[in-house]
């Protein structure tokens, strides 16, 4: 791989009146890799991943609507709708058929992509998804989508990881100014009340693990205190779920290396089949 390839390209997408922001980078025989990341992230929440994934193959990451630098859904951003644009992403460019990685909402999201058009996924990685359970930590939601202070949104993010020094004044900075963008916050209170209305998930995802198409495999922080880990319990027997000690919701980055290197392993497997 030359130096060119392993470059971050960053453009807009444009997929009719909806704009999305896109990041990817690598080249490669391997099939795409595609990250859809959680609520109230970004594309660039995902700080060591392409790297890891991207010596043989091109690795996206994208703002879901009302996220990062996208702009929002007209209407309610339901599971469904944020499905129907990570499919129209993958179409707009030029991917027929990808790995996915999701985390948390983007693990739903992954899911539904798959129930509604799997002949474009390959395979799933499923980090913490939501829609195999009804609980969700809303404390957490709540002072993750409202915290106007750099110690408010600590003691909100403290919440998503097993060790809150993880969480640097810095990373609270950004995300106090993220949420400060006009629009910003109002679009993540939309998307909570139409995907956790009533304090529940909204979407009940286990009917597409059943039978699936196409390998799935499951990642989960034992001590998650947003989507608790249980939630993982009763899965069907083809889909393997690593539950990793001393990790919270955010695997990715909490243990970083122990998930690229199972990602990685994933879906070399995945493509020796």
């Amino acid at each position: 791989m030359t130096e060119q390839d392993v470059q971050i390209q960053t453009f807009v997408l444009r997929l009719g009146e909806q704009a999305v922001h896109v990041r990817q980078m690598g080249a490669g025989a391997g099939l795409p890799l595609v990250l859809v990341h959680g609520f109230g992230g970004s594309g660039s929440n995902w700080p060591l991943t392409p790297q890891a994934q991207a010596s043989n193959r091109r690795v996206i990451a994208f703002d879901l609507p009302g996220h990062g630098k996208s702009s929002a859904l007209p209407g309610p951003p339901t599971l469904a709708r944020l499905a129907q644009v990570t499919s129209h992403v993958l179409a707009g460019m030029g991917v027929r058929r990808a790995h996915i990685l999701g985390h948390s909402l983007g693990g739903g999201i992954a899911l539904f992509v798959l129930g509604r058009a799997p002949a474009q996924v390959a395979s799933l990685s499923l980090l913490a998804p939501a829609g195999l359970g009804t609980d969700v930590n809303m404390a957490f939601i709540t002072g993750f989508v409202e915290a106007s202070t750099v110690a408010d949104m600590a003691a909100a993010m403290a919440m998503a990881v097993y060790d809150p020094r993880l969480i640097g004044r810095k990373v609270a900075e950004f995300l106090v100014e993220a949420r400060a963008i006009p629009g910003a916050r109002e679009a993540l209170r939309d998307i909570a009340r139409t995907c956790f209305a009533h304090g529940k998930q909204a979407n009940d995802l286990r009917p597409v693990l059943q039978d699936a198409p196409c390998p799935i495999q499951v990642i989960w922080g034992e001590e998650d205190r947003v989507l608790s880990a249980t939630q993982a319990e009763g899965l069907p027997a083809g889909v393997p779920c690593h539950f990793l000690p001393r990790t919270g919701h955010l695997p990715h980055i909490e243990q970083a290396g122990t998930v690229n290197a199972t990602v990685g392993a994933f879906l070399r497997d995945c493509e020796k089949a």
